[in-house]
């Protein structure tokens, strides 16, 4: 997965703050930052684009971040965001209200509406930027795991924050065509969770984007079987194939469109991976759902140009 690494470690011990005050604009908008150390101000931060959404790594002393009515450059209005407190203690202010983030702790906002972040001692965090636009039919609320009063959030929470926990520690060995499929298992995880949020309360416009998620986590989770189809992925979501053709209608491509890209997806991504490289080009195809050769290299060459042994070869020799 490409890497975008900054770090203030370079500039002098003066200038630190300042740098890191444009660091944080080049992702995160026009925020004020101060350290609370009496050190400079040693920050590091990551950013990758997994797919459609945007993470980072944050790794920095006690400090602050804020954005008020004065901060009103935002060039990152087609997003949520998400703050995943990987280590340190960290306290959020959001809607005149506040959360402590311990470890684990996660907390979903609107970063349109003034808020704080404040990190008492050093702390680790992965910052997630969730488009809006996945969010299409979904009542979003500030979801804090603080918050999590059922057995359901709960445990949806947990898993949730650990998924999230584990990728962001392998970001820098996954291969970047496998960002729209983890992209994919994260907003599912997360619309999950939405739901649980909004059990018993919720609007029936909610349940096809709650249900659209699902299913395409669903997907990803089993591209390695042959028989996944639609019949059976309407089996396992317990509702009709009609219902799943109309939830897909305002997508690019329909629900089989979108299994068969996802596979050819990772078998690019596989023909282009260096541990791959002894297996056969059919037993890539076989393992991620294809049962005959021809389909999957007449698929491959319509979707990427070229046939599926010449992109290997192409790819060998660029490594």
């Amino acid at each position: 997965m490409e890497r975008f690494h900054f770090s203030t470690v370079t500039e002098c011990a003066a200038d630190r703050t300042e740098c890191w005050e444009r660091i944080n604009f080049s992702y995160f908008g026009n925020l004020g930052a101060e350290c609370l150390e009496d050190g400079p101000l040693d920050a590091e931060l990551s950013a990758f684009d997994v797919g459609p959404l945007r993470m980072f790594r944050i790794d920095a002393p006690a400090h602050r971040v804020w954005r008020d009515m004065r901060h009103r450059d935002l060039p990152i209005d087609d997003y949520y965001k998400l703050v995943l407190q990987l280590g340190g203690h960290g306290l959020i202010r959001h809607r005149d209200r506040a959360f402590d983030l311990h470890p684990g702790d996660w907390s979903l906002y609107d970063p349109h509406q003034p808020y704080s972040i404040t990190n008492f001692e050093r702390a680790q965090l992965l910052v997630m930027q969730l488009p809006r636009e996945k969010f299409k039919g979904f009542r979003v609320p500030d979801l804090h795991t603080s918050e999590a009063h059922t057995g359901a959030l709960l445990g949806l929470s947990a898993v949730f924050a650990s998924f999230v926990r584990s990728l962001a520690e392998q970001l820098p060995m996954l291969p970047a065509d496998v960002g729209p499929a983890v992209s994919e298992t994260a907003f599912g995880l997360l619309a999950s969770t939405l739901a649980a949020y909004q059990h018993g309360g919720v609007e029936h416009a909610t349940l096809p984007a709650v249900l659209k998620a699902r299913v395409k986590q669903h997907v990803q989770a089993h591209l390695g079987e042959p028989d996944l189809t639609i019949d059976r992925i309407a089996q396992d979501m317990r509702c009709s194939k009609r219902y799943l053709h109309r939830v897909f209608e305002d997508e690019p491509v329909s629900l089989d469109r979108y299994i068969w890209q996802a596979r050819l997806e990772r078998c690019h991504a596989a023909l282009g991976a260096p541990e791959a490289a002894r297996k056969s080009v059919s037993e890539i195809a076989y393992a991620w759902g294809f049962n005959s050769s021809a389909h999957f290299c007449r698929m491959f060459k319509a979707r990427y140009g070229v046939a599926p042994g010449e992109f290997r070869r192409q790819a060998l020799e660029a490594r």
